[in-house]
């Protein structure tokens, strides 16, 4: 019974709004009044270029152009049909009705404001006078830029964000709980800490800026939330100003190139350190994805072993990283991309000085991402490294 009452009682209110509306179509002008496309913008509720999910709400209610009913019953029918009643009788006691959300906003939005029909992290556009959620392209990449920064004062350390000191940390505090160390480790910050002078600074997260299709920055904080884990790792591990590929989808893996060496005997430069760099090598560059027109260097955080060589700078070098670095090269040179910053083209491909992991530089001259992929075989100086290729091609 009360179900029945509750739908008769429904379909009265909308019998009765009908009404209202055919007599106000029977007085007033028919057509939606001139609103200012400028205003538009202002109706977001969050910042144009912003990365939105699926579900984000995208336009500020409070803020929607309202116009006169009595010359906008349009908008009101428009309310009805919805089903959106309770607007519709607010909208019939002000005498004001909103602009629908469709009037303002071209793809990717609803009627309700939010973000849809899209997957992935798309971005809130301002384009032919409306707003937009654009969809990701098949590949979206950023660069990591200064966010955080550590710097030395008088009795410690200021964490310094946008230039603003948020926190200042004793010299006796510094640890895990007090400073973030996911980009820079506590023993590296304190070895910073003791070797620098007041207003020396230390990068400690990076954010992601300069994207491909000119989202707005994205801080630290919000790379895990919007891209994963597996990039927030990703970008802990490369070199501040690195390219990072954060989103690709409805794509192919195509074997591109490939390369690989011996490690052979040198036992003046201990063959276990040559061994053991060889691997450090290739566990440096093995993942790294470089996008087009971009250059990138293999991880920062992976070490290599010195052997004694009166020849080199200093009296050592990490010996055994060279027949990694001539796979490296191979595979690259056969891409037709240029020969490697911080490589050169001898028998000794690295050069004297340059780490191996983040001081070599590949450049991708394809218009499509590369993914460079490193591995050893065998062991000791029967090792053997191989380099190869992948391109992402879109489907």
């Amino acid at each position: 019974m009360l179900e029945r009452y509750s739908r008769r009682k429904s379909f009265k209110i909308l019998v009765l709004l009908i009404i209202v509306v055919i007599v106000l179509a029977s007085f007033s002008i028919i057509g939606a009044s001139e609103y200012d496309s400028n205003n538009i913008k202002d109706v977001a509720d969050v910042p144009i270029g912003s990365t939105v999910l699926p579900g984000t709400h995208v336009i500020d209610d409070g803020k929607i152009m309202k116009y006169p009913l009595a010359t906008n019953f349009n908008y009101l029918f428009y309310k009805i049909k919805g089903l959106k009643l309770l607007d519709a009788f607010i909208s019939i006691t002000t005498g004001t009705v909103s602009v629908p959300v469709y009037k303002i906003s071209e793809t990717g939005i609803s009627d309700d404001g939010d973000a849809q029909g899209f997957e992935g992290p798309g971005v809130l556009v301002f384009e032919n006078q409306k707003l937009s959620v654009k969809s990701p392209d098949n590949f979206v990449w950023g660069h990591t830029t200064p966010y955080t920064l550590l710097v030395k004062s008088k009795d410690g350390i200021n964490l310094v964000e946008n230039n603003k000191t948020i926190s200042t940390i004793a010299s006796n505090n510094i640890n895990n709980n007090t400073i973030p160390h996911d980009y820079v480790s506590i023993e590296e910050i304190e070895e910073w800490y003791n070797k620098t002078t007041i207003g020396d600074s230390m990068v400690v997260k990076y954010a992601l800026s300069n994207f491909s299709d000119g989202r707005n920055l994205i801080k630290p904080d919000e790379i895990k939330k919007i891209f994963g884990e597996d990039i927030y790792n990703y970008t802990t591990v490369h070199n501040l100003n690195s390219p990072i590929l954060v989103y690709m989808h409805n794509y192919t893996e195509e074997e591109y190139t490939e390369g690989y060496s011996y490690l052979g005997s040198y036992p003046q430069y201990n063959d276990a350190n040559r061994a053991f760099n060889a691997q450090q090598f290739a566990k440096a560059w093995n993942g790294t994805i470089i996008p087009p027109n971009s250059s990138s260097s293999g991880q920062s955080v992976v070490g290599f072993a010195s052997s004694i060589d009166p020849k080199a700078p200093g009296g050592a070098a990490s010996h055994g990283v060279c027949p990694a670095a001539r796979a490296l090269r191979s595979a690259v040179l056969s891409a037709d991309f240029p020969l490697p910053s911080g490589m050169n083209g001898d028998f000794n491909a690295v050069n004297f000085g340059v780490n191996p992991g983040s001081g070599i530089y590949v450049t991708n001259s394809e218009k499509y991402p590369v993914k460079i992929v490193m591995w050893t075989e065998g062991s000791g100086t029967g090792t053997v490294i191989y380099a190869k290729l992948i391109k992402f091609v879109p489907n």
